[in-house]
């Protein structure tokens, strides 16, 4: 399964000028690591067409509340110049379309010599097709912009909920768009019917987004039945007897991956689109409130 890394444009772009993009291309062009699609490096490209990568140094920290029982913290970072890049990069992001159900998909190709842009060019856009009902929007007719204040859910908890995953909207964002894309949602769902080995790699992701979601409210546990989900569909290992009896070992693997990515994208959506929490809940932020035992 391919991970990624971002990378932020300061050189000139005909538009989306420092958007931050995804790409899987540099783990190979900036640093020769070959076999992987990314590191979750960040980079920058800077006016002058330097290639930058954002180095940290990490300690682990502790953290019982978390999914792995801690976190490798950042203690010191810098930025340096990756001055062997060579080769061809590929770049992109995504955005709504203003009155459509549906994304349009944003993509520039790079190229390095010397650690050093030499062309950028636009790929030509492509439309996503819909991930949610026509009239999905009705749902927050109640709710647009800043609602009356009788509509909203004055709870601090659910206040503070809200906020923070503003707050993280951008990790967020980036984790769930690797966990649409094809090594992170296409690719693994076909090694489940092909009944391929390569499925339990699925665990990764499925714990990479249940760390995300307890960070959104750190020392409170998680709903119990999503928490048993996740227990039984990570934390196995492969093993040749598993092809005899597939679908009770390898099901629940899909079956957790599917529920934690769903209450990402939940996350994704409503902290886009709330600008208060609601009194009258649209369907994916009632299940976040179920998630987080605040309903």
């Amino acid at each position: 399964m391919g991970m990624f890394d971002t990378v932020v444009c300061r050189y000139p772009l005909p538009h989306h000028q420092d958007a931050e993009f995804q790409t899987k291309d540099l783990a190979v062009v900036a640093l020769g690591e070959h076999g992987v699609s990314g590191l979750l490096d960040e980079y920058e490209i800077a006016a002058d067409g330097r290639l930058r990568r954002h180095l940290h140094e990490r300690e682990w920290t502790s953290d019982p509340d978390a999914f792995f029982g801690g976190y490798m913290r950042s203690v010191k970072d810098w930025w340096e110049d990756v001055p062997d890049a060579h080769g061809d990069m590929v770049m992109y992001t995504s955005e709504e379309i203003p009155g459509q159900q549906g994304h349009r998909w944003i993509e520039f190709r790079v190229r390095f010599t010397n650690g050093r842009v030499q062309d950028i060019h636009e790929i030509p856009a492509q439309e996503e097709s819909a991930t949610q009902p026509a009239d999905a929007d009705a749902l927050l007719a109640d709710v647009p912009g800043k609602p009356q204040a009788r509509d909203v859910d004055e709870r601090p908890e659910v206040q503070a909920l809200l906020a923070r995953i503003k707050e993280d909207a951008g990790a967020l964002g980036r984790l769930l768009q690797e966990c649409r894309d094809h090594w992170g949602y296409e690719d693994p769902i076909y090694r489940f019917y092909h009944q391929s080995f390569k499925v339990f790699a699925l665990q990764e992701r499925t714990g990479w987004i249940v760390a995300a979601l307890e960070s959104l409210r750190p020392g409170h546990p998680l709903d119990e039945g999503f928490r048993r989900i996740v227990a039984e569909g990570t934390g196995r290992t492969f093993a040749p007897e598993h092809n005899r009896r597939w679908l009770e070992t390898t099901r629940p693997i899909v079956e957790a991956f599917f529920h934690a990515r769903y209450f990402l994208e939940m996350a994704v959506r409503y902290g886009r689109r709330l600008d208060a929490p609601p009194r009258v809940l649209p369907s994916g932020w009632a299940a976040l409130l179920e998630l987080y035992g605040l309903r």
